[in-house]
């Protein structure tokens, strides 16, 4: 557009109105945040008419990206695109100061039809728009449009936010698009789900356990059980499980294994150019991801032994380092030295135990030190095996020694 021309083509061209447009140019496109991804654009000059038209459409020409193209880059971030979802796990919005202004913002998730999701965040007036609405509509089911919509980058995951000023967001418009995407999401997933950024809580709907009411069982008790249920078990380790791969590529943010997108055009990427992940659980394109523990152990009691699966958290607990500090080789000798101790692990006997017979079991906590301890003296006496040795017998009549006659120094201590 040419300078001084802006006043006239306001008032010439308002939003929504049908208009016939005469002596302009077309330049190539370039540029960030185009509003599409024609070759060419179109700039008003100074001889450029601007009249009424007869041809009238009711249609808004949306093009909605899905978010699969836009989480594996397939759209590039320099186009503004549209996308239609439901709006899910909104938080608070808050304010937060940009430039010396303050400015408000709400972040939340969308989902699509098929279950995806792409991280969403509004600022200024249009994060004001969610919250009227919120406040004013008592509505589970708000269903987002978003016109020009910008790709960008946040805390490693791909994000969709509006473009300063240009963007357009309708809320449950009354549109054939949305009448469509309505009618394809499943009931059980027009659910709004809101996080109060100011508190701990999780929207997790889950069965509360107090562990200190958990009863503690024999491996030999645990091997037959019948039912999904939770235990705690007091063991020596007895060797590392090296055939299973001691770490996965997980997502920073969730932990959740993330893999590797191929990208078509990864020949002209920059060394500053992340790698493009996929989160199983976020369901979205991420791009911090580190390596995460996920060690197998077979331990034993007087009963006999089984095996235990330990993911990152409570495999770092023992190792005591992350799994990317043990990425340059010295894995093997931080695992070697965890063979002897003893644990108190909490484990969740699952369905995949009980129904499908898998011998591997699920551990959610370690207790050690003075907590195992506490923890065997509240129950009747168990007996493990303080040190593996070939020469041990795995009955009460060999070398075995009471949890309550060990010294403190026999647990790795990590209270």
């Amino acid at each position: 557009m040419q300078e001084g021309s802006h006043v006239r083509v306001e008032r010439d061209l308002p939003l929504g109105v049908w208009r016939l447009v005469t002596n302009f140019s077309l330049s190539n496109a370039t540029g960030q945040y185009r509003p599409t991804n024609h070759a060419f654009k179109m700039s008003i000059i100074g001889d450029s008419k601007i009249m009424d038209s007869d041809f009238h459409c009711d249609d808004m020409f949306f093009s909605f990206s899905s978010y699969e193209d836009v989480g594996n880059g397939s759209i590039k971030s320099h186009f503004l695109i549209e996308v239609i979802g439901q709006v899910e796990s909104l938080k608070d919005d808050q304010t937060v100061q940009v430039k010396g202004r303050d400015k408000k913002k709400v972040e939340f998730q969308l989902r699509d039809t098929r279950g995806e999701t792409i991280a969403c965040c509004l600022w200024g007036k249009y994060a004001e728009q969610i919250e009227t609405h919120i406040q004013e509509a008592n509505d589970p089911n708000m269903i987002l449009v978003v016109r020009f919509a910008k790709i960008g980058f946040y805390k490693g995951e791909v994000q969709i936010t509006n473009a300063f000023g240009a963007s357009l967001v309708l809320i449950n418009p009354d549109l054939p698009e949305v009448m469509s995407f309505k009618s394809m999401v499943p009931e059980n997933e027009t659910s709004l789900t809101i996080f109060d950024q100011k508190s701990n809580s999780k929207a997790i709907k889950a069965q509360t356990v107090d562990w200190n009411e958990v009863d503690i069982k024999s491996i030999s008790e645990i091997l037959v059980a019948m039912k999904v249920e939770h235990f705690k078990i007091i063991v020596s380790i007895e060797t590392i499980d090296t055939y299973w791969s001691g770490f996965y590529f997980g997502h920073d943010r969730c932990n959740k294994h993330a893999t590797k997108i191929t990208r078509s055009d990864s020949a002209n990427l920059s060394l500053i150019d992340k790698p493009l992940w996929r989160c199983e659980r976020c369901r979205s394109s991420v791009i911090n991801v580190s390596p995460k523990y996920k060690l197998h152990i077979v331990v034993q009691d007087d009963s006999g032994t089984c095996k235990l699966m330990l993911l990152d958290t409570e495999a770092q607990a023992i190792i005591v380092c992350k799994a990317g500090e043990l990425w340059d080789g010295s894995y093997d000798e931080a695992i070697k030295e965890l063979v002897g101790k003893s644990f108190c692990f909490r484990i969740v006997l699952a369905n995949d135990n009980v129904t499908n017979g898998s011998d591997i079991f699920m551990v959610s906590e370690i207790w050690s030190g003075d907590k195992l301890l506490k923890a065997e003296s509240q129950s009747e006496p168990l007996y493990v095996v303080s040190k593996s040795d070939p020469n041990s017998q795995t009955t009460s009549e060999g070398c075995s020694t009471p949890f309550s006659k060990r010294k403190d120094g026999d647990l790795l201590d990590m209270t």
